[in-house]
C-alpha cells in the first residue's frame, strides 16, 4: 500500500472541515436501526482514527452534538445537519469519521473493513461484497 497522505474532509455546505493525518484503523459498514435513520441509508459508513490524527480546520464552532447513548457522543453541522464524528467515552483517545465526507481515500489496510449489526439489516438488502459480516459489534480485541 502507498505511503498515506493527510486527506481532508468536509460537510455538505462546507461549513465544518477536518484534516486525518492518519490512515483509518478500521472501516466498517454499520447496518443497526439507528444508523440506518440517523443517516437515511442502508447503512453508514464509519472510520477509526486515533484522535491526535483528527484535525477540525474550520466550523468546530457551528457543530452541535447529541448524545445516542450514554457512552456514544455524535457531531454533526449544524448548518446542513452533515454527520461528521462521534466520540465514544470508553475509547477517548479515538475517534469515528463519516468516511463518505472525505475528498480522498481513508487509507485502511487492506482486511480492516467489515459490516457489523448485519442481524439488524433491512431483510431485502444482500451483501455480496464479500466483505466479512459480523451479526453485532466488532469483535472485542
Amino acid at each position: 500500500m502507498p505511503a498515506f497522505k493527510p486527506v481532508e474532509g468536509r460537510c455538505q455546505c462546507g461549513t465544518v472541515r477536518y484534516r486525518v493525518d492518519a490512515p483509518a484503523e478500521v472501516l466498517y459498514h454499520c447496518h443497526c436501526a439507528m444508523c440506518r435513520r440517523l443517516h437515511g441509508t442502508l447503512f453508514a459508513t464509519y472510520a477509526v482514527v486515533a484522535r491526535k490524527h483528527l484535525t477540525i480546520l474550520a466550523g468546530a464552532e457551528a457543530m452541535e452534538g447529541f448524545d445516542s447513548s450514554a457512552t456514544v457522543h455524535r457531531r454533526r453541522c449544524r448548518a446542513c445537519g452533515c454527520q461528521i464524528l462521534i466520540d465514544v467515552d470508553t475509547k477517548p483517545d479515538k475517534v469515528w469519521y463519516t468516511p463518505g465526507t472525505l475528498d480522498g481515500h481513508p487509507g485502511h489496510p487492506p482486511g480492516t473493513e467489515s459490516h457489523i449489526f448485519v442481524a439488524s439489516k433491512l431483510p431485502w438488502l444482500e451483501l455480496t461484497d464479500g466483505l466479512p459480516q459480523h451479526q453485532d459489534a466488532l469483535p472485542k480485541d
